[in-house]
């Protein structure tokens, strides 16, 4: 297995509009693609399903929340806990 798209790596940084000079990555891997977020979003689209409590998306972060008064609202909220 060919890693090449790892070597030879080289980043610089902006800062006000003034760049710094190129610099050799030596760690690490890149980061994110074109299709990353697409694929990530298609993967969490239907994680709400089957759910009895509701289901908080934003980005990279879910939350699963609802009302618990008794002893039955809790145990369907750690059924969904588990589904998940």
């Amino acid at each position: 297995m060919s890693l090449s798209w790892l070597a030879n790596r080289r980043h610089r940084v902006c800062i006000k509009g003034v760049m710094s000079g190129w610099m050799s990555v030596l760690s690490g891997f890149p980061q994110g693609s074109v299709l990353g977020a697409l694929l990530f979003l298609v993967y969490i689209n239907d994680l709400d399903t089957g759910l009895i409590n509701e289901l908080l998306k934003f980005a990279d972060n879910t939350k699963v929340f609802g009302k618990v008064t008794d002893w039955s609202d809790r145990e369907s909220f750690q059924e969904d806990r588990l589904l998940g």
